[in-house]
């Protein structure tokens, strides 16, 4: 029995393998253990295991996980529609074959996130929120073109302010939610 197929999909399927191949002998050949490639995994690494030992109240690691999850899922959404829609890349990959926006997603964006929720409770949520998406937009974001990390190809950084102020207050919904109170 056949499975039913659409050609315009199996066209689809064909050119995303034959991109993968070539981006895995790129990243075989030109990426991997390149001083960028080591800059992404030294940041994945040390947000994680910085803020995991040092930085974090151990009572609050369940609503901070909470928070945390909630950023990568909306992070990484989005960071895959903007790159399907060419308004911005990666130039550099940690690891083949899968999107190649893990050190933001997975781990600078949810951990600054998760340390702007941890530390100030007392400031407002949308002053942190406001501080969070000036500083990752406006900062952080010229400083990873800089270093060739990231390419904004049709997308300017104060487009992000908004997003990352609706990431984190979503993200502070969820470690605040009464639900998860001690």
């Amino acid at each position: 029995m056949k499975a039913f197929t659409l050609p315009g999909v199996e066209r689809a399927n064909d050119l995303l393998h034959q991109a993968n191949a070539v981006l895995f002998e790129t990243w075989v050949n030109q990426i991997v253990f390149t001083w960028r490639w080591w800059i992404e995994i030294t940041i994945i690494i040390l947000s994680w295991v910085y803020f995991w030992v040092f930085l974090r109240k151990k009572p609050d690691t369940y609503r901070l996980l909470c928070a945390g999850f909630f950023t990568m899922i909306v992070a990484t959404y989005l960071d895959a529609v903007g790159m399907a829609l060419r308004l911005w890349g990666y130039p550099s990959k940690e690891v083949p074959l899968i999107p190649p926006f893990i050190t933001w997603d997975l781990s600078a964006i949810p951990v600054l996130t998760m340390i702007f929720l941890h530390y100030k409770p007392n400031v407002k949520p949308i002053v942190k929120a406001i501080v969070l998406a000036i500083f990752g937009s406006l900062i952080l974001q010229p400083i990873s073109v800089l270093l060739g990390l990231y390419i904004p190809y049709h997308w300017h950084h104060y487009y992000s302010i908004p997003f990352v102020i609706v990431i984190y207050l979503g993200a502070n919904y969820f470690y605040n939610d009464s639900n998860f109170k001690r």
